[in-house]
């Protein structure tokens, strides 16, 4: 099995356990997508969950270096975890306009 095989299993493993059944359902609205920032308000305890737990993990700038936040990801980690995410129809934790800027 190839790093990457590894690496593909370890994240959908992780999803599963990590991801909440509210975040895998379509976003209908603006407040089903997280923005952010120092004000925001979560609409729900699973939007809240899923942020903290992709932010502990890197996931929400997955390719940034760790130093800076993000998951230290190599381009073809970050395509697997985008289509992991994509599997299970997991809503994006974090939809910044800052990060697109970066």
């Amino acid at each position: 099995m190839s790093d990457l095989d590894q690496f593909r299993l370890d994240v959908r493993e992780w999803l599963e356990a990590n991801c909440p059944a509210e975040m895998r359902e379509p976003v209908r609205g603006e407040d089903d997508v997280c923005w952010g920032g120092r004000n925001w308000t979560f609409k729900n305890e699973a939007q809240k969950q899923w942020l903290e737990r992709c932010v502990a993990k890197g996931y929400t700038v997955p390719d940034w270096p760790t130093a800076y936040g993000g998951a230290g990801l190599s381009a073809g980690e970050a395509k697997i975890l985008r289509q992991e995410m994509a599997r299970i129809n997991a809503r994006p934790p974090l939809s910044s306009f800052g990060i697109w800027m970066l």
